[in-house]
């Protein structure tokens, strides 16, 4: 049994699909990107090592290790961003669904709360939570810079509820760049345990490094098995023929479909246990391929849910998409036979509720294939975290080659670093005195509102 298998059948170009690609164009695209792989493992990029390097694992055991020695009930999580997305992915991939509703889900493991906004009501609400337990509570903050504005006000805001506990300092745990910025400033004069970023890799890039990988070793996830996962997804990528290699034909495929007009990316799993990765691919590729006026736009929609909102218009809108199915899953549960006095119901009667999912699966491909929207599906034999970390790095690679063929550099973001001087200017921040009269003369010019 394959553990990853990526279909791109409903992409080409065919009888049944007249909006898909040439096999051909694939392949041309995809033999360059072979040469290009044998340059780039010589001189690779930083996130290319981190499933051999295993930065920091043991540090990672023994601090989650005495997390629990500490009978932690709640793990609050700060970051935004690329510092929360891969954790959020990890723990709905991993976790039960409801792991926060009662002890006997919980089997001992905390609570998780994971703040990535700012949004007062909702940092009001946790803060009403933890207060209680505050002698058992775990707060991590995660910022690559230390400087995030979101991550340090809400650091700011529990750093103060959580002084008050004893010991506290034992159980408040930063993720931040290894030289500079405020929290490594904090951690120096304050003492508090710290994991690093590694040099050369961003946030987005950063699940398989502390970031994604301390959290879930605090919540019981096997870190050695999502290395393992992606080390074998590495191999695979290093070494696999260009028509055999599943990163650089998805790379391929991606950009073809945007360079013939299908510039929307949809990402769509039929499984709910994969809803935070779509999140996670959807930051990873507007972020790295967003430059330069270029660029695809990712959105994300579930199965079956999104059948009934957004399938229309995939099928029957404009053509300028192209649909990205991801699909597991191995569970069962029988439909039985409720209602035996209405007939129209006995084609659902006493089958799999997982041979219904699939069947929605295939009639949504095959809507979408005859309407002559492209598509294409990636089937996990199994959701663990070996197959999530081979996952991981298999998108992070796409995105890399991805990069190469748009000719820019996908590990910047020089759009959302503008937002972030704008915000600090606004807020008062020394040193930004001009970008805050550039602020205060944009916002008073004259506004056109309607009001209610």
């Amino acid at each position: 049994m394959n553990l990853i298998t990526l279909d791109i059948t409903n992409s080409l170009r065919g009888k049944a699909n007249k909006g898909g690609l040439e096999k051909k164009s694939i392949y041309r695209t995809a033999l360059e990107l072979e040469q290009y792989n044998k340059v780039l493992w010589k001189d690779p990029y930083g996130f290319m090592g981190l499933p051999e390097s295993r930065f920091q694992f043991d540090m990672i055991k023994r601090l989650a290790g005495r997390s629990r020695r500490q009978k932690i009930k709640n793990l609050v999580i700060l970051g935004i961003g690329g510092s929360s997305l891969g954790t959020q992915t990890i723990f709905e991939a991993l976790l039960h669904p409801f792991h926060n509703y009662g002890d006997s889900i919980r089997k001992g493991l905390p609570r998780y709360f994971i703040l990535d906004n700012i949004d007062p009501h909702t940092i009001n609400r946790i803060v009403d939570i933890v207060r209680k337990e505050i002698d058992h509570t775990l707060l991590v903050v995660i910022s690559k810079s230390g400087e995030t504005p979101e991550t340090i006000s809400q650091f700011m805001i529990f750093k103060r509820l959580m002084e008050k506990s004893k010991g506290f300092r034992e159980r408040i745990i930063l993720i931040t760049d290894q030289k500079k910025g405020v929290l490594k400033q904090i951690s120096d004069k304050e003492g508090y345990d710290v994991l690093n970023v590694p040099e050369g890799v961003g946030g987005r890039f950063s699940v398989l490094t502390p970031v994604g990988l301390f959290p879930s070793a605090v919540m019981g996830i096997d870190i050695d098995e999502i290395a393992h996962g992606a080390m074998d997804m590495s191999r695979h990528i290093r070494t696999a023929k260009h028509t055999h290699n599943m990163a650089i034909v998805l790379a391929a495929i991606l950009y073809l479909m945007d360079k013939s007009g299908r510039n929307i990316h949809v990402i769509m799993p039929y499984c709910a246990r994969l809803s935070g990765f779509a999140d996670w691919f959807r930051q990873l590729e507007a972020e790295s391929l967003g430059k330069g006026s270029c660029g695809p736009t990712p959105a994300k929609s579930m199965g079956v849910t999104d059948q009934h909102s957004q399938l229309q218009l995939y099928v029957d809108g404009p053509r300028d998409k192209c649909i990205m199915l991801l699909y597991s899953a191995r569970e069962k549960r029988l439909i039985p036979k409720t209602f035996p006095y209405i007939d129209g119901l006995d084609y659902l009667a006493k089958k799999d509720l997982n041979g219904l999912f699939h069947a929605e699966l295939l009639g949504t491909t095959l809507s979408l294939t005859e309407a002559g929207t492209p598509n294409f599906t990636i089937l996990l034999d199994d959701i663990s975290a070996y197959s999530l970390g081979a996952l991981f790095f298999l998108y992070e690679m796409a995105i890399a080659y991805l990069g190469r063929l748009y000719t820019i550099n996908p590990f910047d973001q020089p759009g959302v670093e503008l937002g972030k001087i704008y915000t600090k200017a606004i807020m008062g921040k020394a040193g930004l005195e001009k970008q805050k009269k550039a602020a205060d003369r944009i916002l008073s010019a004259p506004k056109t509102v309607i009001t209610f």
